[in-house]
């Protein structure tokens, strides 16, 4: 009996600390998870579901199966729909095939010469109507013409239209043939007719005028490799030119050479557009006539410019036309052409060749269909260049023709400077294989006759180098208590021979007023060091002592000054600014105050300015002053705009300033202990730009961070911490109450401290604010940190466990 009672009381807490183990291992997972578990885990990493977690409405796609919306639903797509979708498609690609083609199309007619002619957007050479009549106009059926009689004999003017036979009808005069006749002849047709019968016209007392009305419409057909070929109506002042123009000109098979004018079934005219492109005119320009058709056949030959020329692209060339005449349509050489020698790419009925064109036979070479013609640019070299650099007047780039020696191109350079080192002149020479050799010249030998003077070649580069350019170059620095903007990093002067300290002083404006005149040190450079001694002197120090006009008056006498030197001036131990602080607030002279000692103190300062007032609030006096960073503390403040910068995505703008060496602190102070014994502790040393400032009463207290309602309280003596946070809301869930804080009027803080599980909050003073920090924690964090408190409830349950079962194990059973 007693053994199955032991057994039961040791199953029971066996099974309960194996089921604490469990939940605390299930919470230990759980609080390893992030936050928003599951929803954040990216599909093929949720441990039981490599391709994510299954959703009810996943949409699957099967051939022959489209998904419907939110994919609860599927559409079933037949054959006939994906061959109307293969359709569709085909036609995109094939409409994407033709715009290609249609571009490459446009691109190689823009390269086509004259095209732009008759696609410009400024270019419009159609017919004005208010322009005097040509006298190669042709009368036709429905010309207004309006004839006016003068002089003698007056006539009304009458207008008449030619009818369909060719005739007008006038008063007096009757029916006139007109139709088919230039303007010219027709005019004397009329003239001779009413000449019969009317006065005036054989003495010319009676004049007449001939002029053109309304002209007639006609119609043009153009035929052949034009853009747009039809049958267009247009005013008969019309010319080729016009109609070509409406028809977008020739394609880009066209030709621009043999435009036909057809009339009556035979070619009365041929146009030639380069005649117009070229000269600006062309005589064979025609006017047209109704029904007339302009034939524009493919092109014979073309031919490509590339190169320096001015026109480059396709041109076209008629039978038994010469280079030269190429090169005019190509508008000629451009300014950077070799014009010595032109290359014609030919097509031959098996492959390809080249030819080389000199200039003399531009004149008699034949250009053939597909010819390329390519013009090279000019070697950049010079054929009689030599160059003169260094001490000379004026060096630069000469002709070896003007200047075959080495000292007529000197002369000619107006000279050598005086720093000119002239027995060591250099010649790099150019040799035939294009290496360089260097010719060493004593130019001083040359003049005084003693050596031939050197002939010169082409691309050869004479050097007269300068004395200055085998010297360091040197100065003298100069640092301390000198009135320069420079003084603390130095003043670089650039050496001079016989510069003295006095000199230096002036060109750097003097000295300052904290300047100590008998501290004045040059250190100079020792350039014969004893480097076998270990004490051997590495430079030499001299003392030297100015007067107020800058004078050296005692030291050693006649110093002259070497290259780099370094010369200090001290500055004067009894020379002290002034220096001052700054009273604001409750004191009967608030304003800025000198410090007169150095252990000028709070006190001090108070006592000057009158004392405090009846309404100053003592216990909110704070003492401001501005405090250096270090470098550790600078460094950490430049990597935190960084990071600020970094974190900043495209919406935002950061703008990062430069970080202030200095920072203004608020330092606590106990002004009623300062008021009660001057010169303790408390009472502290000013230093310069501190500021004491002294508030009013205060009656609020300012509670902010994580409340539900950050304001500020009216301060009473009763009230304790909890009371402020009740008047702001209360804590919100995000509150860290155990980090809570007080800061006080005179800028110190106090915390929460922590007894067991209680917090203890700091007092509350008028003035203070409050602060509720925010949780830092995230979802994770406090899953892991609850793992914690139940892991340790969990040990804690067992060890309670264990202890039972050892008393019930100790515990005699009752009989």
């Amino acid at each position: 009996m007693k053994l199955s009672k032991v057994r039961n009381s040791v199953r029971l807490p066996k099974v309960l600390i194996a089921l604490l183990i469990c939940t605390f291992s299930t919470i230990s997972v759980l609080a390893q998870l992030p936050a928003g578990y599951p929803q954040n885990f990216p599909q093929g990493t949720i441990p039981g579901y490599p391709n994510g977690i299954p959703t009810q409405n996943t949409p699957t796609t099967t051939p022959g199966m489209i998904p419907a919306g939110d994919g609860a639903r599927t559409v079933e797509t037949t054959e006939i729909e994906e061959l109307e979708m293969t359709h569709e498609d085909s036609v995109r690609v094939a409409l994407e095939e033709q715009e290609t083609e249609d571009l490459e199309l446009e691109e190689l007619r823009r390269k086509i010469f004259g095209y732009k002619l008759f696609n410009g957007r400024t270019f419009d050479p159609n017919s004005v109507l208010n322009i005097p009549t040509p006298n190669n106009y042709v009368l036709g059926a429905n010309d207004h013409v309006i004839v006016d009689i003068y002089g003698s004999y007056t006539q009304s003017q009458q207008e008449v239209i030619v009818d369909a036979d060719g005739y007008i009808t006038l008063n007096r005069a009757g029916a006139i043939k007109v139709g088919g006749l230039p303007f010219e002849e027709a005019k004397n047709n009329i003239k001779n007719a009413l000449a019969k019968t009317t006065y005036g016209f054989s003495n010319g007392s009676t004049k007449m005028r001939v002029s053109l009305g309304d002209v007639r419409s006609i119609k043009v057909n153009i035929t052949g490799e034009v853009i747009a070929p039809g049958t267009y109506t247009m005013s008969s002042l019309n010319t080729i030119l016009n109609a070509l123009y409406r028809a977008g000109g020739p394609s880009e098979v066209g030709s621009f050479r043999e435009v036909r004018l057809v009339r009556d079934n035979a070619v009365i005219a041929t146009l030639d557009l380069y005649d117009v492109l070229v000269k600006g005119f062309s005589n064979e320009n025609r006017l047209l006539m109704d029904q007339d058709v302009i034939q524009v056949p493919p092109f014979k030959n073309r031919v490509a410019i590339s190169g320096q020329m001015k026109r480059k692209g396709f041109f076209e060339t008629k039978d038994g036309e010469k280079l030269s005449d190429l090169i005019a349509y190509g508008g000629g050489f451009s300014p950077k052409a070799y014009t010595h020698r032109v290359k014609i790419y030919r097509n031959t009925p098996r492959e390809k060749e080249i030819l080389d064109v000199v200039s003399n036979d531009f004149e008699a070479f034949i250009i053939k269909s597909g010819d390329s013609l390519t013009v090279a640019e000019v070697i950049d070299r010079y054929t009689n260049l030599v160059s003169l650099e260094g001490a000379v007047y004026r060096p630069g780039e000469y002709s070896v023709n003007s200047n075959q020696t080495l000292k007529s191109l000197i002369q000619n350079a107006e000279g050598l400077l005086p720093d000119a080192l002239i027995g060591r002149v250099s010649i790099i020479r150019t040799n035939d294989d294009l290496t360089t050799s260097n010719i060493s010249v004593n130019y001083r030998d040359i003049l005084n006759g003693e050596a031939e003077d050197v002939e010169l070649k082409r691309e050869d580069i004479v050097m007269v180098p300068s004395k200055f350019d085998l010297y360091e170059e040197s100065f003298i620095r100069i640092s301390g208590a000198i009135n320069n903007e420079d003084a603390e990093e130095g003043v670089e002067i650039p050496f001079a021979r016989n510069m003295t300290l006095e000199d230096v002083l002036a060109r750097v404006g003097g000295l300052t007023e904290a300047a100590s005149l008998t501290r004045v040190e040059i250190v100079r450079r020792k350039k014969n060091v004893d480097v076998s001694k270990a004490n051997a002197q590495i430079s030499e120090i001299i003392n030297l002592m100015v007067s107020p006009d800058l004078e050296v008056v005692s030291g050693r006498s006649n110093v002259t000054l070497e290259p780099y030197d370094e010369i200090f001036v001290r500055r004067s131990p009894n020379y002290e600014e002034q220096k001052f602080v700054e009273l604001q607030g409750e004191v009967f002279y608030p304003a800025k105050y000198g410090i007169e000692s150095k252990e000028e103190r709070i006190s001090d300062v108070l006592k000057r300015a009158g004392g405090i007032t009846l309404q100053a609030y003592i216990p909110g006096a704070t003492l401001i002053r501005t405090i250096e960073l270090s470098e550790v503390e600078l460094e950490q403040r430049r990597q935190a705009y960084e990071d600020l910068a970094g974190a900043a995505d495209d919406s935002q703008v950061l703008e990062l300033e430069e970080v202030e060496e200095t920072i203004e602190e608020s330092i606590g102070i106990d002004l009623a202990k300062i008021l009660r014994r001057p010169g303790s502790d408390e009472d502290l040393i000013l230093r310069d730009g501190d500021i004491i400032r002294i508030p009013q009463a205060l009656e609020t207290v300012r509670v902010q961070g994580e409340v539900l309602y950050p304001t500020s309280v009216k301060f009473s003596s009763k009230n304790n911490f909890t009371d402020y946070i009740t008047g702001a809301g209360g804590f919100t869930k995000q509150s860290f109450k155990r980090k809570s804080y007080v800061r006080y009027p005179n800028g110190s803080i106090d915390r929460t401290r922590k007894f067991l599980v209680f917090n203890i909050y700091p007092k509350v003073q008028p003035g203070s604010e409050i602060i509720i920090p925010q949780k830092a924690q995230n979802g994770a964090e406090q899953l892991t940190a609850f793992g914690n408190i139940l892991g340790t409830l969990s040990a804690t349950l067992g060890t309670v466990f264990t202890i039972y079962s050892l008393v019930r194990l100790n515990t005699p059973a009752a009989d």
